[in-house]
């Protein structure tokens, strides 16, 4: 059997893909995106297999803090070296490109995260989601990455 087809045969589908922007913080915004602000597109699988469960809100935590701390010392485009979740707001994009916006990441942002089935977008404190949601990035990402159906 080649390997594409044994890889195939053990696929998990996904219960979850979770699709994300992360813009650095700014102190303040000037336009939709600044040399204050780097961004990166990426993606997350929150699945369950067997016995062992990763969806519940500390194990995601961890899992976005070591991606994102990965990033910003990876990408030369970030200044941050390293991530403050607490430094952040959240927004969950639906299919008709609404944001609802959380001030933290808590229990109430990780249930509507899971409801949703669809993505999270992370942006700082400082960034307006309405004038982002104009800008090709948001556009572009939307369009290529959402789990629209």
């Amino acid at each position: 059997m080649p390997d594409k087809e044994k890889i195939l045969e053990n696929y998990v589908e996904p219960d979850i893909t979770i699709e994300y922007i992360f813009v650095e913080k700014a102190d303040k915004q000037e336009k939709p995106i600044n040399a204050d602000q780097g961004y990166l597109m990426g993606f997350f699988n929150l699945f369950i297999t067997g016995t062992f469960k990763n969806d519940n809100l500390k194990d995601f935590k961890a899992m976005l803090l070591n991606e994102l701390n990965y990033s910003v010392k990876t990408y030369d485009h970030f200044k941050s070296e390293r991530i403050n979740l607490g430094d952040y707001k959240f927004g969950i994009v639906d299919n008709d490109r609404n944001v609802t916006e959380f001030n933290e990441m808590d229990e109430a942002f990780f249930q509507a995260l899971l409801a949703s089935l669809r993505n999270l977008m992370i942006v700082g404190k400082n960034f307006d989601i309405e004038k982002f949601k104009l800008h090709e990035i948001f556009n572009l990402w939307f369009d290529k990455y959402t789990n629209r159906v």
